[in-house]
């Protein structure tokens, strides 16, 4: 069975879709993942074992100046791609906006297999409008019967989906990491010029709006020593504010984003990983960041603000600690016990979490729906 893996972006840097991709087109199900000719990408690669194919959009040469211009430019790309691939067996759609490609495909050729892959909670994603929501309701609501399968994220997202659209069966798929090997080191302290004294908090990640990154640094910055400091490891747009705080304060720092392969090197030279989305929108507060799995996979225990499925995971698997309130207060009186407490007691939970949350594991489940798919089609 001949899949092809659509998403509305130009695949770049997603590993969601690199890694679904990659372990399919292993275990028998060619994979070529379909993406956007945008900016200064191959029309065609094997991106590290994986077929890319993107499409060119001849009216993309228009400037997007309003939502009428983005919109005949999506629907150039939408009939350019259901027009190539239509005859492929099935379309794994990322995220709505793929997901409605996916429906005008199926249109044309009923035999078509749909496979809905939520990467959120995608009728309340960040700064969507109440009729933008509407919209992808009705959307679900109409065409995921269509589906042969649905995949989410999270515990809470896909119990949301099976309440919201009457589904005996979605798959949970989270976001998780390969098993990694931890050599634990001092990159972090040796690049800071660190005493083995102070204890390194790290937030890595996307440094924007919304992930709590404004009341950590203002946790930190009310702190009146460096015993505890926080590094922020990432890019976004809250980098230059970070590097003000860390301008004026001993204990934050700033360290730009490095590569995938190095995550192991820098973030199990951390002591505690912080994870703190915001509940700034539903999405976010059923979220289970890949960060919270990096942590647990470099073997550093996690402090994570208290949304739902992250503290459920981090108090199943005794991996860390939940800051009841996200709030300055609140966060330091959870750092100051911490820095009492001997972190080595988190390293057998730690070893123990890792060997079940990896994406060697979590990949059996992709793999057993897509086996269903192909044996029901084969009847």
């Amino acid at each position: 069975m001949k899949i092809i893996s659509l998403l509305v972006t130009n695949f770049k840097n997603d590993n969601r879709v690199y890694r679904m991709s990659k372990s399919l087109t292993q275990q028998g199900f060619p994979t070529t993942v379909v993406a956007w000719k945008k900016g200064e990408v191959a029309e065609k690669e094997n991106f590290n074992g994986v077929e890319v194919e993107r499409v060119r959009v001849s009216s993309d040469r228009w400037q997007r100046l309003n939502f009428i211009v983005g919109a005949i430019q999506y629907f150039e790309f939408a009939f350019r791609v259901v027009s190539r691939y239509r005859k492929v067996e099935a379309w794994h759609c990322n995220d709505y906006e793929a997901f409605i490609i996916g429906v005008f495909a199926k249109i044309t050729r009923p035999k078509l297999k749909l496979i809905y892959d939520c990467h959120e909670l995608e009728s309340h994603r960040n700064g969507k409008g109440a009729l933008m929501r509407f919209a992808i309701r009705t959307l679900e609501k109409l065409f995921i019967p269509w589906t042969e399968l649905v995949i989410t994220v999270s515990p809470s997202i896909q119990e949301f989906y099976k309440r919201k659209y009457n589904l005996s069966s979605v798959a949970l798929i989270r976001n998780l990491p390969n098993e990694m090997q931890i050599s634990h080191s001092n990159t972090l302290r040796e690049k800071l010029g660190l005493k083995d004294s102070q204890m390194i908090f790290l937030y890595q990640g996307m440094l924007g709006k919304g992930r709590g990154i404004e009341v950590l640094l203002n946790a930190f910055e009310a702190r009146q020593t460096a015993d505890a400091v926080i590094v922020f490891m990432g890019f976004g747009a809250l980098k230059e504010q970070i590097e003000e705080f860390a301008s004026r304060k001993e204990n934050i720092f700033f360290v730009p984003a490095v590569s995938y392969a190095e995550i192991p090197l820098y973030t199990g030279s951390a002591d505690v990983g912080v994870n703190s989305v915001e509940p700034t929108c539903l999405s976010y507060t059923y979220s289970l960041p890949n960060k919270l799995f990096e942590y647990i996979q470099s073997e550093i225990p996690v402090l994570t603000n208290p949304l739902p499925d992250c503290a459920a995971l981090v108090l199943e698997y005794k991996v860390g600690r939940v800051i009841p309130n996200w709030n300055v207060s609140s966060i330091n009186e959870v750092v100051n016990e911490v820095l009492k407490e001997d972190l080595s007691v988190y390293q057998t939970h730690l070893k123990a979490a890792k060997k079940i949350l990896n994406w060697e594991v979590e990949e059996q489940v992709l793999i057993s729906a897509y086996k269903s798919i192909r044996n029901a089609g084969s009847h």
